[in-house]
């Protein structure tokens, strides 16, 4: 009985020193999905899951439960009896991720108008602030990073879950494009005088001036697409220094 004893008090100690399958899914699902946003599988390529998973050094079934998630994330699509292949770069699909991102966040920033709070608004402000020198600093990446939280912040004072929820998984997937549109300093330029702009909208709770300016702000012309997909295109194929 003893034994009985010490064998089930073990037990949890064990457990806790095994990972759980769960966590090992959602570990994979993670680097793959950053494999998917950097586009480290080039647009259209097939996606080996033998290798995926010997490179990351695990069984093919967690690799394929998170390719199956990322389809329905928009980040990867199947082909019957071919597998899993990279999302394609074409200008409608970027001018089209970014048009919904506008529609988004113009209906949150309509809403976060009527509920967020002034401190909440002076804390959103204040954070955005804490990067206006990324612009002297040179820091694509980390510029690219501090605008997709000013917006993932202001459609967060909407009080929405789902409206976070639906921009948070479309910024993963303009990412890689974000950054890109961010390196010519006139665009950085622009960006922070828009920022401006809009802060000032959300503090006078401008629900309609405010919007329009975001959605400006946002939206990509078809002529911007072409050169935003292309220069993504070329920084994958030939390596174009960012």
């Amino acid at each position: 009985m003893a034994g009985d004893e010490e064998s089930k008090a073990s037990a949890p100690e064990a457990a806790t020193r095994r990972p759980r399958a769960a966590d090992s899914v959602e570990r994979i699902y993670a680097i793959i999905k950053e494999f998917a946003v950097e586009y480290r599988f080039r647009p259209g390529e097939k996606i080996n899951e033998v290798e995926l998973a010997a490179q990351l050094d695990v069984s093919r079934t967690p690799v394929r439960a998170a390719l199956n998630r990322l389809e329905r994330d928009g980040f990867v699509v199947t082909v019957p009896n071919k597998g899993f292949f990279a999302r394609e770069i074409t200008p409608e699909a970027v001018r089209d991720l970014y048009e919904l991102r506008a529609a988004v966040e113009r209906a949150a920033f309509v809403l976060a108008c009527g509920r967020a709070t002034q401190a909440e608004i002076e804390a959103t402000v204040a954070a955005w602030e804490q990067h206006n020198r990324l612009e002297q600093e040179g820091s694509w990446a980390a510029i690219a990073r501090a605008d997709e939280a000013f917006h993932m912040a202001l459609t967060r004072l909407s009080r929405n879950a789902q409206m976070a929820l639906a921009l948070d998984g479309i910024s993963s997937r303009i990412r890689f494009f974000r950054r890109i549109a961010l390196e010519a300093l006139p665009q950085r330029a622009t960006g922070y005088r828009e920022h401006a702009a809009i802060i000032e909208a959300l503090r006078r709770r401008d629900a309609a001036g405010g919007a329009e300016l975001l959605e400006r702000h946002i939206t990509l012309s078809s002529e911007h697409a072409v050169e935003v997909a292309t220069a993504g295109l070329a920084r994958i194929f030939f390596g174009d220094a960012a």
